[in-house]
């Protein structure tokens, strides 16, 4: 019989749990021509929410949705290429139209172009970089004039956005997009991420090319009532049990994490022959634990002394005020301005979120490692 439980890549409408609300509220932007924000944690669904979203709107002539990872994306030049090829892709079934469509709206760019006869799919497309700095604008505007000459609305919806970061010039390209995009009427850009502090400061920050571009979206954890609902009513329709104490726990040990209650209750599933019970669920989490235990090392490894403080600090009092001198002196800290520091620099490598005054660890099985293991009394 087959796991009724997935994680690891996206899930279809038929393994989301609930999120009703934030797929109406996109929904009806996208039907009102109004760009949306989705900020998140990783591993929180955010991909999962779009695709379904894309589901539910259906594989309509009329709309069409191009997904781009900016993860992929090194530099201004690999966005360009990655974004062209996606737009294009996405939009032409025929040789024909793809190479018309090229003629029409690249005509400064005369990009080098590539594919199997017959198979879009496997389309390469390479821009000159001195042609593309002084033409980025036809590749920009894409979307838009794509959607226009096919009468069509086009939804570009890119993962990864603090990405650009990394870029030579992050403020000229924003500026570059920003400038471009804000005029499209017949496009809809949905932009997420995962570090929420450093895009919060993107989208909500007066001094920043993207200050309200559109609707920003907080994403948060699934209820734990529709989590109960969701996992038992998959027991019970593949002839198993599992009785609503023991799973109120594997919620709650996984912090209602998306990604982590269903691989716990995949894993539970497969240690269950009839009914569950303590053991198997106590043992279940411990063969997660132990499944994660080499990456969790090599993330421990690779902290500081004084961020290894901290995240001690953390483990032992997450609701703390982590700058005071009580939590100085018992960890032995330097200051409450090392403190901050390491604090930033936990969160810039995605070991916790800090945001609205609120600290947790993003992985909340690597939190329990930290205990178990590494500050094991």
């Amino acid at each position: 019989m087959r796991n009724p439980f997935v994680f690891g890549h996206l899930s279809s409408t038929e393994n989301f749990v609930n999120r009703t609300k934030d797929i109406d509220k996109l929904h009806q932007n996208i039907d009102n021509q109004i760009h949306t924000i989705l900020l998140s944690p990783r591993r929180w669904g955010k991909s999962s929410l779009v695709r379904v979203l894309e589901d539910k709107i259906g594989k309509s002539k009329k709309t069409v949705f191009c997904h781009l990872d900016m993860f992929n994306s090194s530099s201004e030049m690999d966005f360009y290429q990655s974004f062209s090829k996606e737009i294009l892709k996405k939009t032409h079934n025929t040789s024909n139209d793809f190479f018309e469509s090229i003629n029409i709206f690249f005509k400064n760019l005369a990009p080098e172009v590539s594919f199997k006869a017959g198979n879009l799919a496997e389309l390469s497309l390479k821009f000159d970089k001195e042609k593309t700095e002084n033409s980025f604008v036809e590749i920009l505007n894409l979307p838009e004039e794509i959607a226009k000459k096919k009468k069509i609305k086009i939804v570009v919806c890119i993962d990864e956005f603090q990405n650009l970061d990394k870029f030579k010039d992050p403020l000229l390209f924003q500026q570059r997009l920003r400038a471009s995009w804000q005029h499209h009427q017949n496009v809809v850009y949905i932009l997420y991420g995962s570090k929420r502090s450093m895009l919060s400061s993107i989208f909500e920050s007066q001094s920043m090319p993207f200050y309200r571009f559109g609707d920003v979206l907080y994403l948060q954890k699934i209820d734990t009532s529709h989590w109960l609902k969701f996992i038992q009513s998959r027991f019970k329709k593949t002839n198993k049990k599992i009785h609503k104490k023991y799973t109120l726990r594997l919620i709650d040990e996984m912090e209602n994490h998306s990604y982590y209650v269903q691989q716990l209750a995949y894993t539970v599933w497969n240690n269950t022959q009839n009914e569950v019970d303590e053991s198997i669920l106590t043992d279940s989490i411990n063969d997660i634990i132990g499944r994660n235990a080499m990456m969790f090392e090599s993330i421990f490894e690779n902290l500081s002394t004084n961020q290894i403080k901290v995240i001690h600090m953390l483990v032992d009092n997450i609701n703390a005020k982590h700058t005071s001198a009580a939590m100085i002196n018992k960890y032995e800290l330097v200051s409450s301005a090392n403190v901050i520091q390491a604090l930033k620099s936990l969160e810039n490598k995605e070991v916790i979120d800090r945001f609205e005054g609120y600290t947790q660890f993003i992985d909340p099985v690597f939190k329990m490692w930290l205990k178990i293991r590494a500050f094991k009394d």
